[in-house]
């Protein structure tokens, strides 16, 4: 039981130190962000979304799903556009791959 400690105890001070394990990555392996751009007539400016997502759906696709949620009145899971309440009447202006 003390040898268990005392590794687990190694693993979080190497960590703590910033040893290679303690490294994230800013996403899952596999997936990227996607950038959206909506808008909307009665939404002041656009509203930008960005969301981490498969690498196997393109960015238009992923900005689909959420501009299917920002046009049905019973989607109310997610909060977009600094969480409007607008449901409906939205358009999808651009989709891309977000760079650094």
């Amino acid at each position: 039981m003390r040898s268990v400690a005392l590794s687990l105890l190694f693993v979080l001070l190497a960590g703590a130190r910033g040893g290679p394990q303690a490294r994230a990555d800013p996403e899952p392996a596999g997936t990227y962000v996607v950038e959206c751009a909506f808008s909307h007539p009665a939404y002041s400016g656009r509203c930008g979304v960005t969301e981490t997502t498969p690498r196997s759906t393109p960015p238009k696709e992923a900005c689909e799903a959420i501009l299917s949620c920002l046009n049905d009145s019973r989607c109310s899971g997610k909060t977009y556009c600094n969480a409007t309440t607008l449901r409906g009447g939205w358009t999808l202006e651009e989709a891309k791959e977000k760079t650094d």
